[in-house]
């Protein structure tokens, strides 16, 4: 395929998945992502940085970069029932050759409720600052655009082919968690169980808006349930899955993946000891047509892995074939 080609096929594919927001695999490993209410949640804290490119096959078709960064704030010299987290999160979006651009900066504060001996109720609340551009080049016309690509020998008129928005707007989320044991500030216990729900683009304050009007972004909608439960064959082993769907406008689409893994443990790597060392593979399906495949590792408390999207199933003759690359290194600080 070649470059004017991949430009041209960029171009049909950015128009029709503009309206969508990335929809990352491993939002389950940096969940604040998925759903602000799990800021903070667990001990310690942590920073994020994921990569995505929706249509490998075609670079610059759509890649989208996020970094997240989240605190527990619970008081550790004492027993408590409620501890609030806070997070910020950073998102750069580009799509077809970067004719249409997206940047956000978000704060993101949740509160975490003890319900029971295991149970948490959470919520949270992320208010980000978000600028979205599109058109090709500074001094481009409407009417030097064929459909396809812009043609500078064509008569300019005064029909700007571009524009750029800025605003505010909120995403929400709450959560539910069961503990596998009671935990204690001494003793922390792994997630058994993360269901939630969260929706995105809920309003807007407009800041700025320059050039043609940029169409609304739907709200989104995301319903998830994680599971995890130990696998004795293994010290620390477990085996997982996720069930994720999410509705944006016309867009539906859902998610399950099942994963085996082994958790690093809950102990310092002794002076001149082995490395503490865990990993985590999965493998998914998304509704209609893609497989999923996914693989981590932890070397202590820092964490890198790749995810691999294939479509192979499925009536719709352009997604037919899409792959998706997605990269995550998270590193995580202390917390008991």
């Amino acid at each position: 395929m070649n470059r004017a080609l991949a430009i041209t096929m960029a171009g049909l594919v950015a128009g029709f998945v503009h309206a969508q927001d990335a929809d990352r695999l491993f939002a389950g490993q940096a969940p604040i992502m998925m759903d602000p209410s799990r800021t903070g949640f667990d001990p310690g804290g942590g920073i994020t940085l994921m990569h995505q490119d929706q249509w490998v096959q075609m670079p610059g078709a759509w890649h989208n970069d996020a970094l997240a960064a989240e605190w527990n704030l619970k008081n550790k010299h004492k027993e408590v029932r409620s501890w609030p987290g806070l997070g910020l999160t950073v998102v750069r979006d580009n799509r077809s050759e970067g004719s249409q651009r997206m940047a956000s900066v978000g704060l993101v504060p949740a509160i975490h409720l003890r319900m029971g001996r295991r149970s948490f109720l959470s919520t949270g609340l992320e208010v980000h600052w978000t600028n979205r551009s599109m058109g090709l080049d500074d001094g481009e016309w409407g009417s030097q655009y064929n459909g396809q690509r812009y043609d500078a020998a064509l008569p300019s008129g005064e029909n700007w082919a571009g524009g750029n928005q800025a605003w505010m707007e909120p995403r929400a989320g709450v959560s539910f968690s069961v503990k596998q044991a009671e935990e204690s500030r001494f003793r922390r216990e792994r997630n058994m169980l993360v269901a939630g729900f969260a929706a995105d683009h809920l309003g807007r304050l407009a800041l700025r808006q320059e050039g043609q009007p940029l169409p609304d972004v739907p709200v989104r909608y995301t319903g998830y349930a994680l599971v995890e439960l130990p696998f004795l064959a293994w010290g620390n082993g477990f085996l997982a899955g996720d069930v994720r769907a999410q509705l944006q406008g016309p867009f539906r689409t859902g998610r399950i993946n099942m994963c085996v893994g082994k958790h690093v443990p809950d102990a310092k790597r002794t002076s001149g000891g082995p490395p503490l060392l865990g990993f985590k593979a999965g493998l998914g399906y998304q509704y209609n047509n893609t497989v999923l495949t996914s693989a981590s590792v932890d070397w202590g408390q820092a964490t890198i892995g790749m995810a691999y999207g294939w479509a192979l199933f499925g009536p719709d003759v352009l997604l037919a074939g899409r792959r998706t690359f997605e990269l995550l290194v998270q590193a995580r600080f202390a917390g008991k």
